[in-house]
């Protein structure tokens, strides 16, 4: 029986290789991790229809089996019954929207759906449009205010280059910071979530909901969004293809993920 009873795996440039595929070695050391027993679960900004595929691909479903979505936002089973969730209000809503206006960005935020919104009109960012296919659930333009008092996002997600990101980068901080958290997912991504929810604590919340101790977990990942779970993990793992930074904070840096490196992790870790 493997000591490691709970892995939180993050999906893209971990589990995926650069063509979007999860490799036959990935594929075979995930079965056999869950044919022990253990719990495989897909740990991503994804909603759960950007994860479908995957799931599926896996052989990953029902009620027994768990999915974190959203960044940390919502954990749930792969039937989709809801464990936690929390979320952005309306209101948080209106105050994103506005400094977005006043700073001419892009951005949309994703609700409890996987449906996603935008208030931008002028121009549709090509982020904004990729995700909402993704997502399976279309894509909605409209205000706050052209939305229910009690409508509720997970995550508001600021789309630009990465030179005009690293221009306001702190400025959002400046004004959503000490609320919200606020992570940096790729170079023209900047997410703004709730406080205090993050991979880790998503992680630290779905293995007390399973009774595993946290030193029984493993977390793999390879950016800044992760960093709070491989954190939390009793053992943390970080891909070839991460930064220096990550690659200094973890117990073990395996393989890129062109090489299946996930596998190389699960076989040192949890199928010895």
């Amino acid at each position: 029986m493997s000591k490691i009873k709970l892995v939180t795996l993050d999906i893209d440039d971990t589990l995926l290789d650069d063509n979007q595929i999860i490799s036959e070695a990935n594929m075979k050391a995930i079965h056999q991790a869950i044919d022990l027993g253990v719990k495989v679960v897909l740990c991503s900004g994804r909603t759960h229809t950007g994860m479908k595929e995957y799931l599926d691909k896996l052989g990953i479903n029902g009620n027994d089996q768990y999915i974190i979505t959203n960044g940390g936002s919502i954990i749930e089973s792969v039937a989709g019954d809801i464990i936690y969730k929390k979320t952005l209000s309306n209101k948080t809503y209106r105050e994103i929207d506005a400094f977005i206006q006043k700073n001419e960005l892009h951005y949309n935020v994703v609700d409890v759906l996987g449906n996603t919104f935008t208030s931008n009109n002028d121009f549709i960012d090509p982020y904004t449009i990729i995700q909402a296919f993704e997502n399976g659930k279309g894509l909605f333009i409209r205000t706050p205010d052209q939305l229910p008092e009690n409508f509720e996002i997970t995550k508001a997600i600021i789309n630009e280059n990465k030179i005009k990101l690293d221009s306001i980068e702190d400025s959002v901080n400046q004004r959503f910071g000490q609320n919200y958290y606020i992570v940096r997912t790729g170079d023209g991504f900047l997410e703004i979530m709730p406080k205090n929810i993050d991979k880790g604590s998503a992680l630290a919340s779905l293995a007390d909901f399973l009774k595993i101790d946290i030193s029984e977990t493993m977390a793999i990942g390879d950016g800044e969004n992760d960093i709070p779970m491989l954190k939390k993990a009793g053992i943390s793992i970080a891909m070839g293809n991460s930064k220096m930074k990550i690659k200094n904070m973890v117990d073990f840096v395996t393989s890129n993920n062109n090489e299946s490196g996930v596998a190389e992790a699960f076989s040192k870790y949890v199928l010895n």
